[in-house]
């Protein structure tokens, strides 16, 4: 009986240690082998905005009926992956500057990723790395967070009671799809960056990255179906760029 709970016991620790990254706000620099302390910001006045749209016919969402009596009387749920705004553009798309200046996101304050009425709100968030991400359950039901990222620790958080709370950090950049096993139909998905350069695209597909140092940048588009487009942006001091993406298929 002692060997079997030593056993556990020890099987506990691993998974413990495994959750475990060590934090702190200094990177090794690839170049000099030396620690880099991340500047908390940076100072530019420079900004990219425009839409992204959505040419073709959309995929067809599923619909869903939740079980749970807080569900009870309210519409069916429908599936998020693509959503087209009132105007015909895409929501849910991240725009964001690749290789600008990274800073150190561990003073920003908390983003909250909530549950209600067993889905998540909102469907996509970002953040940057080290920022605290406040995930909420406003239902009086069992779910359970659940994401197994690439670069950062895998998390199985339950759940049971309306007001549950855990916080959490990313400290590697990446998106992330999070679930609910008890209600399948739940997705929702975090981009976290090292930069404070990034937006999601508002309710008519508009958006707007402010203070961003002159440069030359890769301006990206991210959908959770559609993937990634690109495009390489030069940035003056105090000047604004227009741009556009756009989604979907023809004909």
């Amino acid at each position: 009986m002692r060997y079997v709970s030593f056993i556990l016991i020890f099987i506990c620790l691993a998974c413990d240690r495994s959750q475990t990254k060590i934090t702190s706000v200094a990177r090794r620099s690839a170049a000099a082998g030396e620690a880099e302390v991340l500047p908390q910001s940076v100072a530019g006045n420079a900004s990219v905005r425009g839409s992204v749209k959505f040419i073709g016919t959309p995929p067809v969402m599923q619909t869903f009926v939740s079980p749970e009596k807080c569900c009870q009387g309210e519409p069916p749920l429908i599936e998020q992956t693509v959503v087209l705004n009132p105007n015909g553009t895409l929501a849910n798309v991240f725009v964001y500057l690749e290789d600008a200046p990274q800073t150190d996101g561990h003073g920003q304050p908390a983003m909250l990723l909530d549950q209600v009425k067993c889905q998540f709100a909102p469907h996509v968030l970002g953040i940057q790395t080290g920022q605290p991400l406040r995930i909420h359950s406003s239902d009086p039901t069992m779910h359970n967070v659940h994401f197994i990222p690439q670069t950062n620790p895998a998390k199985n958080l339950a759940m049971t009671q309306a007001g549950a709370e855990v916080a959490v950090k990313f400290e590697y950049a990446e998106f992330i799809r999070m679930k609910c096993d008890v209600h399948p139909w739940m997705t929702a998905w975090v981009g976290v960056f090292e930069n404070p350069f990034f937006a999601v695209d508002r309710e008519d597909g508009s958006f707007e990255i402010k203070g961003i140092p002159a440069g030359t940048y890769k301006l990206v588009a991210w959908h959770e179906l559609y993937g990634r487009q690109e495009q390489s942006v030069t940035l003056n001091d105090g000047q604004s760029i227009e741009s556009t993406f756009t989604f979907g298929r023809k004909g």
